[in-house]
């Protein structure tokens, strides 16, 4: 009789949701079709003010406040409730300063700032407070991690695009075309279902930082030509946009320019440039050192101190420090976190009392160096960082011990033939992987593995998201496992998400996967994609890419949660900052670049006055390109086929490795020919022989040669030492 029950309950609400979905179609359409006649219903459902009540948050009434059907998101009760979203503090006092300040202006405004300054958190307030005026409020990310947390759609499938590779853009004639296309078929056929860039009035705009310069001018030439304002910056759309510059996938040889916000129009399509710089949750003096670390501000003494205090797991903190971080645990004026750090521990507290008083040497040490996190890892050691190649190794298994589990809805296929069919459920398909819950896709655990939990759970969990415990014992879909540091052995179970669409409720992809990481895996690049990856211990030496030393310690809570050595190594190490975006935060922060009288242009490879270095910059930057094979400057329209001249390619016949404006040279004088047309070459057939001779070909038109990296050439011992013979 039980399973009989929840059977029958299943259906129910399956009817239930389909049921909505389709009187929301039909509302919809009606509206679309008979336009005056059905806009006091539309208006009466649609457009009216919104309290803030669990009750009102469900998929239709969100629908109906948005004006349009959007992507559900929902985490199955039975499964381990993971908070996918984690946005609790959207009524703070400081979150609501940023909102006032942007509605208050026309203009559109964008937030920068590193991870957890609470960009994403501002950004969701904003467009809750427009939909309670009544507003069409489209949510959109170029980050399928954020677009998930902010309960939005995915930039490509906003536009209508496929999802394109760096190198894979087409023209930006054909972008335009292909956004106007879409925008049309929106208003026509797909009658609401989706929004566009025509019906939206607010545009929320997550994750600047990963669009392509050539997408976000097409958007703004699209919405002037929709919208008939050519005159005004996205045809008069409202636009509010955040984006992590620092996070830009930039390495020491990056060019210096085709940045997003190098455009020649971008202080026009964003009047106002707002930089976040307080990292929240965090201790005030890491947050201080993090900041240098970005800049390039790394003192000798500062490198010290954070090598120092991280080795001691925080027992020299000082006074301000704690008082700071029991002011981001309790919730006060600092709780905007665009993360759930600080929030989740504050949740958990009960689990933090409950170890304080079992575990006197965790008390001790809480007193002594005044940290908030310290009788968390005290007692564990701290897990050394693999190298981004091991990782990839390690994530690739073949035949994974926990793989995920994908449940396809059965009715997909009657969806893909309706005319808006293959849209939604691509859509639906590309909404519903792993990485978009900040899950892994392939486990390999056994008993006795470490392990760290990813997501948030509620309070009576009772274990904190980032707390390493070890696996006692494997199920199917269970896993116990022992947290030392909160002194509970629970049981996890997978967790399990649902996506679908407002309209189609009854087509459903269902993905279901345990919410841990192995720590075994844990490497610069995992730190980066995964969350509360605490208690390692850093070496800088594995540090592979451009600002990974700050976007790295951005994710530490305290001095407990890691340990840091060889940081100088790193420091000194040339292009390890990412000098426009340094430029750019320092032009919007109006913040001097430094006290000298001259400043070095990376760019051009010259010396400028402080006081013209910005004006020298922009221009420099879409002029010239500084060639460093032949250590000279190139005209920006000439870059392209300079570089090809010095494209390196591998002779097969000899093995050497030549650039390909001396190609020619070597062509007629490599010696070690192994495809010689003669009568006496034995390794070719006699039929070939024959007719080459007949067609007057030599070795020289035979001689072959592929593309070859210049990474993969020997180092010099300069490039090893560092630049220092």
């Amino acid at each position: 009789m039980p399973g009989r029950w929840f059977t029958a309950a299943s259906e129910r609400r399956n009817k239930a949701h389909y049921a909505g979905g389709v009187f929301l179609r039909r509302l919809m359409s009606t509206a679309t079709r008979n336009g005056p006649r059905a806009s006091g219903l539309c208006r009466s459902m649609g457009f009216m003010s919104i309290e803030r009540s669990p009750a009102l948050f469900s998929p239709l009434l969100l629908t109906a406040a948005r004006g349009f059907g959007h992507l559900v998101r929902e985490v199955d009760s039975h499964g381990f409730k993971g908070d996918i979203h984690a946005l609790r503090h959207k009524n703070s006092a400081s979150t609501q300063r940023y909102v006032a300040e942007a509605l208050a202006s026309e203009e559109n405004i964008i937030f920068c700032g590193a991870y957890h300054t609470g960009k994403m958190t501002i950004l969701k307030a904003i467009g809750e407070v427009c939909e309670k005026k009544g507003k069409k409020v489209v949510y959109v990310s170029a980050d399928s991690k954020r677009a998930c947390r902010i309960d939005g759609m995915l930039l490509h499938h906003f536009l209508g695009l496929r999802y394109f590779g760096k190198n894979e853009l087409p023209s930006q004639d054909q972008l335009e075309g292909a956004l106007g296309r879409h925008a049309r078929l929106c208003e026509s056929t797909y009658a609401s279902c989706v929004p566009s860039l025509a019906t939206a009035d607010v545009f929320i705009f997550d994750a600047v930082d990963q669009v392509a310069p050539t997408i976000l001018t097409s958007i703004d030439r699209v919405c002037r030509d929709l919208r008939g304002r050519l005159r005004e910056p996205f045809g008069g759309l409202r636009v509010f946009a955040a984006a992590d510059f620092w996070h830009l996938p930039v390495h020491p040889s990056s060019d210096t320019g085709g940045y997003v916000y190098q455009l020649d129009n971008w202080d026009e399509l964003f009047p106002r440039q707002r930089l976040l710089e307080k990292i929240h949750g965090q201790a005030r003096r890491l947050t201080s050192l993090v900041n240098k670390a970005y800049f390039g501000l790394l003192t000798p003494g500062d490198i010290e101190e954070l090598e120092a205090r991280s080795a001691t797991r925080g027992l020299t903190v000082e006074k301000e420090d704690e008082s700071r971080g029991v002011e981001d645990a309790d919730g006060s004026d600092g709780d905007d976190d665009e993360e759930d750090g600080a929030s989740n521990e504050s949740s958990c507290g009960s689990g933090r009392r409950h170890s304080k008083h079992e575990s006197n040497n965790n008390n001790d040490k809480r007193k002594e160096g005044g940290s908030l996190f310290a009788g968390h890892v005290a007692s564990l050691p701290p897990q050394k960082l693999i190298s981004n190649v091991e990782a990839i190794v390690k994530f690739t298994s073949r035949f994974p011990k926990q793989p995920a589990i994908r449940v396809l809805p059965p009715r997909f296929r009657t969806l893909k033939r309706t005319e808006i069919g293959n849209y939604i459920v691509s859509m639906l398909l590309q909404s519903s992987l792993l990485s978009s819950f900040s899950l892994v896709d392939s486990l390999n655990l056994d008993v006795g593995s470490s392990v760290h939990l990813l997501l948030g759970a509620p309070a009576s969990f009772g274990v904190p998201p980032g707390t390493v415990g070890e696996v006692l014992q494997v199920k199917e879909h269970v896993l116990v496992v022992h947290f030392p540091s909160v002194h509970r052995t629970v049981e996890v179970p997978r967790m399990r998400v649902s996506v679908y669409h407002s309209f189609y409720p009854e087509v459903r992809y269902e993905i279901q996967q345990f919410p841990l990481f192995p720590r075994q895996s844990i490497s610069p690049l995992n730190i980066l994609n995964y969350q509360h990856a605490y208690n390692v211990e850093i070496d800088c030496h594995r540090l592979a890419d451009t600002n990974d030393l700050g976007n790295i310690l951005a994710r530490m809570r305290s001095f407990d949660d890691f340990s840091i050595q060889r940081t100088q190594d790193f420091v000194r190490l040339d292009g390890m900052i990412h000098e426009p975006t340094r430029i750019y935060y320092q032009r919007i922060s109006n913040r001097p670049l430094s006290s000298a009288a001259e400043q070095w242009c990376r760019n051009c490879k010259s010396y400028v006055p402080t006081n013209e270095f910005y004006s020298h910059w922009n221009e420099c930057i879409r002029q010239v390109r500084w060639c460093s094979e032949c250590n000279t400057r190139i005209p920006l329209e000439r870059l392209e086929p300079h570089q090809e001249k010095h494209q390196i390619v591998l002779c097969l016949d000899c093995g050497r490795a030549v650039e390909w404006r001396r190609w020619e040279g070597h062509r007629l004088t490599c010696s070690a020919m192994m495809r010689e047309v003669s009568p006496e070459n034995e390794f070719l057939p006699l039929r070939t022989r024959q007719l080459a001779l007949e067609l007057g070909l030599d070795k020289r038109d035979l001689h072959t040669m592929r593309t070859f990296s210049r990474s993969l050439l020997p180092k010099s011992r300069k490039h090893c030492s560092g630049g220092s013979v």
